[in-house]
């Protein structure tokens, strides 16, 4: 008979605990971080940790779950997760998510399987409780692949060249090439840098023309982020000018790429290769083994990421449960809109608070 209890919390205390998990175990994630989560409260939105600790208050599973409102509607997510220890605890964590989902009125509630492997060792559990495998919240961030870059397990006077050896001939002569250019790396540690790189990833958006979160809204989350040792922002200096920044976050014993941005300039500096090298090489200080640099982008963003020659990993993906047939069919009519019309969406949620 299990021995675990069920907490749940926001306590400071707790988010300091499952924050180092994320961190240190190889099944964390960035997404599960306090800080992350903590991102989506400008929407309305709420967090809470879902922890089955021991008698020692050691926490051997949980979730960090989002509490995603909007009218009548929530949804109860866990973007990542089950974290656990053992897996012999999936089964009765993933009974205290269904139970916590239907104690706070929620109409369906979503996991995204903590594995990094298309073959879940999940999915019989999620399979004989009525789960069905599909993501219900496309634009709530729920990581399913990886661009893993792999770090040599060597002594450090080697790595550089180890690493170098591995990347295409483009990637390689970019790095060195930048090398040369003087560009000096500068990493946040200040609320005002963290301001500084967000305006850099800002332009880049509006000449690339993506769009990304207002800073208003996601800056107290990122220099939280920043200053707690969750993520990391580096920014590339060259002549006393701003011309780069990149934006990485740590879980499961890797960083990920999470944004970046360029200045034009002149002269080509290569800062692009020169700031995802130094997020390498800062992975590598870490002790970490692989980076994750990301998929997705533009076709010239995805030509310049697979220079680096990375393996694209892939985990199962999301399962959702619907606890409320009606409400889960109208949320399913109502999605497409939300998603073509974010913005809106985001004012919109904000005036619900």
């Amino acid at each position: 008979m299990s021995k675990i209890k069920w907490i749940v919390t926001k306590d400071p205390n707790w988010l300091d605990k499952w924050d180092t998990l994320q961190l240190s175990h190889e099944s964390g994630m960035f997404t599960q971080t306090s800080t992350w989560l903590s991102s989506y409260q400008p929407y309305g939105f709420d967090f809470e940790l879902l922890l089955g600790v021991n008698s020692d208050n050691v926490i051997e599973v949980g979730f960090g779950n989002l509490i995603v409102k909007a009218g009548p509607f929530k949804i109860y997510n866990c973007p990542w997760g089950p974290w656990h220890l053992k897996a012999d605890l999936l089964d009765e964590a993933l009974k205290a998510f269904v139970n916590r989902a239907s104690e706070i009125g929620a109409f369906a509630c979503q996991v995204n399987p903590a594995f990094l492997t298309e073959s879940n060792p999940f999915a019989a559990n999620l399979n004989s409780s009525g789960f069905q495998k599909g993501d219900l919240l496309n634009k709530i961030y729920s990581p399913v692949h990886f661009n893993i870059i792999s770090i040599p397990a060597c002594e450090s006077s080697e790595l550089e060249a180890k690493l170098l050896k591995s990347f295409s001939e483009n990637a390689k002569r970019n790095i060195k090439s930048g090398l040369k250019n003087g560009v000096e790396m500068i990493q946040a540690n200040s609320p005002e840098e963290v301001k500084l790189a967000y305006t850099c990833f800002e332009q880049n958006a509006e000449r690339e023309g993506y769009q990304i979160r207002d800073f208003v809204d996601v800056g107290p989350a990122l220099t939280a982020s920043v200053m707690k040792g969750n993520a990391i922002i580096f920014l590339a200096k060259h002549e006393g000018e701003i011309v780069g920044a990149i934006w990485v976050a740590k879980g499961g014993r890797m960083l990920s790429y999470i944004m970046g941005g360029v200045e034009r300039a002149q002269k080509d500096l290569k800062v692009g290769h020169l700031l995802q090298w130094t997020c390498i090489l800062e992975a590598a200080k870490l002790g970490y083994s692989q980076y994750n640099i990301s998929v997705g982008g533009s076709d010239g963003v995805v030509r310049f990421k697979s220079s680096f020659y990375p393996q694209q990993v892939s985990s199962a993906g999301p399962y959702s449960l619907p606890l409320s047939k009606w409400k889960y069919a109208s949320f399913k009519l109502a999605y497409p809109f939300l998603e073509k019309n974010k913005k809106t969406v985001a004012k919109f949620l904000k005036l619900l608070r």
